[in-house]
C-alpha cells in the first residue's frame, strides 16, 4: 500500500482546480435589434495582445484528482496566452508547490492549444511534471511524468460545462473528468460559484477501472482592482471506488490571487 501511495503522489498537480468549467465571452453585441457584429478592430501586431497572469494560493490540502498528496502547500503559477489565428491561441504555463506538511515539492510545466469552435471551446494540452523531496514512484528517488489531454468546454445559460481526457505514459493509465460551475453575481465586485465535479480513472494509478472521486466546492472571487481578484474557496473530497482505500472523505479549503497583465 505504502508503494501505491507512493505512486499516487507522484501524479500530483495543478490543478489546474482541480477545477470545473470557464465561461465564454460573446463576440456580437446588442443594439435592441438583434445581436450585430462589432466594429473591426484596429491592426495589431501577432504579439501585441498577448495574455498573462500570475497567481499565487495557499490550499489546506493538495488533492490531486481525488488523492491526497499533501498538506499545508504554498504554490506559484505563471501562464501566458499568444494569438495564433483567429478563435486560436497558444498557452504556455508553469505552476510550482511546496508543502511544509511533508516536505513535498512539484514543478509543472504546461502547453496547449485552444480554439473557440463557436459551439464550444477546444483544447489539446501536454504537461510535464516534474517530483522533489522523496515524490517518487517506487520509491526511485525524485522522478517526472509525461500527459496529454483534451477538453471540451461550454456555457449552457449560466452554467459551465467542461469535460476532460488525460492520459499519463508512466502508467498507460487515462483519467476523465465532468465538471460544472454555475457563478451568481452578488454585487459587481463579489460573486459566488458553487460547482461540482465527478471523475472516472481508467487504471489511473490504480489497478482499476471505475468513478474516481467527487468534488463540490463554492468559491468567493472578490474583484479588488481592474486586474486583481481574490478568491477564497471551500471544497469536499468524496472518495469513490479507485481511491477510497488511499483517500478519506475531507473538508479543505484556500485562497487564490490572480492578477493578470
Amino acid at each position: 500500500m505504502k508503494k501505491t501511495i507512493n505512486t499516487l503522489q507522484g501524479a500530483a498537480i495543478l490543478g489546474s482546480l482541480s477545477l470545473a468549467a470557464s465561461a465564454f465571452a460573446g463576440t456580437t453585441v446588442s443594439t435592441g435589434k438583434g445581436p450585430v457584429s462589432p466594429p473591426p478592430a484596429p491592426a495589431v501586431g501577432l504579439f501585441d495582445s498577448v495574455g498573462a497572469t500570475v497567481d499565487v494560493g495557499y490550499d489546506t490540502h493538495y488533492f490531486f484528482r481525488g488523492f491526497l498528496i499533501s498538506e499545508q502547500n504554498v504554490w506559484g503559477q505563471v501562464a501566458v496566452s499568444v494569438p495564433l489565428a483567429t478563435n486560436l491561441s497558444l498557452g504556455l504555463g508553469a505552476w510550482y508547490t511546496s508543502s511544509s506538511d511533508i516536505s513535498y515539492d512539484e514543478l509543472d510545466l504546461n502547453a496547449g492549444l485552444s480554439y473557440d469552435a463557436g459551439f464550444a471551446k477546444l483544447g489539446l494540452g501536454y504537461t510535464h511534471y516534474e517530483f522533489f523531496n522523496g515524490s517518487a514512484r517506487d520509491g526511485n528517488g525524485v522522478s517526472s511524468a509525461e500527459e496529454i489531454g483534451a477538453t471540451i468546454s461550454k456555457a449552457l445559460g449560466p452554467v459551465n460545462v467542461a469535460l476532460g481526457y488525460y492520459y499519463d505514459f508512466e502508467t498507460e493509465g487515462s483519467y476523465i473528468e465532468l465538471g460544472i460551475d454555475a457563478p451568481i453575481a452578488v454585487t459587481d465586485n463579489f460573486s459566488i460559484v458553487p460547482g461540482a465535479l465527478v471523475s472516472y480513472g481508467d487504471e489511473y494509478y490504480s489497478s482499476d477501472s471505475d468513478f474516481q472521486h467527487l468534488k463540490l466546492s463554492l468559491a468567493f472571487p472578490i474583484k479588488l482592482t481592474a486586474t486583481a481578484t481574490l478568491t477564497p474557496y471551500v471544497a469536499g473530497n468524496i472518495a469513490l471506488s479507485t481511491t477510497e482505500e488511499f483517500t478519506d472523505d475531507t473538508l479543505y479549503g484556500g485562497v487564490k490571487l490572480s492578477v493578470s497583465f
